[in-house]
């Protein structure tokens, strides 16, 4: 599901690259069921370097989603762009999940809220 993860603030940011797809998520289906659990904070998705997303991929971060609302934390998604953007504003995925534009502005508006 990731490439690789640091912390930022209360985040721990997961970099996800390439396609996020019905075959990336099925084969890193135990990875992502593991995130939850593994972190402990807040966790941020930088999908920047994501080229393309179909259901699978929104069905795999509304999975996210769910799961760490379960424990009062947060999911934000930054860094949209291309076809993963216009699936995610088609969907309105921003009505559950936070999105922003980059990191930077993520963090910027935590700091000062």
């Amino acid at each position: 599901m990731y490439q690789s993860h640091y912390t930022l603030n209360e985040y721990e940011v997961l970099e996800i690259s390439g396609e996020l797809d019905c075959v990336a998520v099925a084969e890193r289906k135990d990875l992502l069921e593991k995130i939850p659990t593994q972190f402990s904070g807040h966790i941020l998705c930088d999908l920047s370097k994501v080229t393309f997303m179909d259901s699978s991929g929104i069905g795999a971060l509304v999975f996210l989603f769910k799961r760490l609302r379960e424990q009062n934390r947060k999911l934000v998604l930054v860094g949209l762009t291309g076809q993963p953007k216009e699936l995610t504003t088609l969907l309105r995925i921003n009505r559950a999940i936070p999105v922003h534009a980059d990191i930077r502005s993520c963090v910027t508006e935590t700091l000062v809220s």
